[in-house]
């Protein structure tokens, strides 16, 4: 993941997430699941802090021009989620395209 795509904010808010997307819990999941594997020890890291987070705030977000966010105080870990917005977006839209379907 280069750093030119993934900008750093002060705080990032979860006003307009996806959370009312039906599939938006299963691409979390998968997302999860494919950081994991790529960045062990970043994934661990991430869940702990991910506890620090207050109600509405957010470690990173994908934006529809394809920026990713990242709050500065996880800018360590930029690349981890940086990957993780990535694959979560990709999974959305290949859940949304699945569900047209049937």
């Amino acid at each position: 993941m280069s750093n030119s795509t993934i900008s750093f904010h002060n705080k990032l808010s979860d006003h307009g997430f996806p959370y009312h997307n039906k599939n938006y819990h299963e691409a979390h999941a998968e997302a999860d699941k494919a950081e994991k594997k790529k960045f062990p020890k970043g994934y661990q890291h991430l869940k702990k802090l991910e506890k620090t987070l207050k109600k509405h705030e957010l470690m990173g977000t994908n934006k529809r021009n394809g920026k990713i966010e990242v709050e500065k105080r996880f800018k360590k870990y930029a690349s981890e989620i940086g990957y993780h917005e990535k694959v979560e977006s990709k999974a959305l839209k290949r859940l949304a395209k699945s569900h047209k379907k049937r």
